[in-house]
């Protein structure tokens, strides 16, 4: 028997290596590094890793997010 709410207990990923914003969003890996390196984005360093919090992608996309006027 299958409950139903069991796919609430599971975690959703929340950090990214520059390798996995490349898979998930685009761009390429020079892309997002200078993106890390310049500041613009937000990251989380683990040894020599440098991981980027899900909530901060979301909020670079939407700041970068452009309208053409008609």
């Amino acid at each position: 028997m299958i409950k139903e709410d069991c796919a609430r207990s599971v975690p959703t990923k929340r950090l990214y290596s520059v390798k996995e914003l490349v898979e998930e969003i685009g761009a390429t890996e020079w892309y997002w590094r200078t993106q890390i390196w310049s500041g613009r984005l937000p990251y989380v360093k683990v040894g020599r890793k440098k991981l980027v919090d899900r909530d901060d992608i979301d909020k670079f996309i939407s700041q970068n997010k452009h309208k053409e006027l008609s």
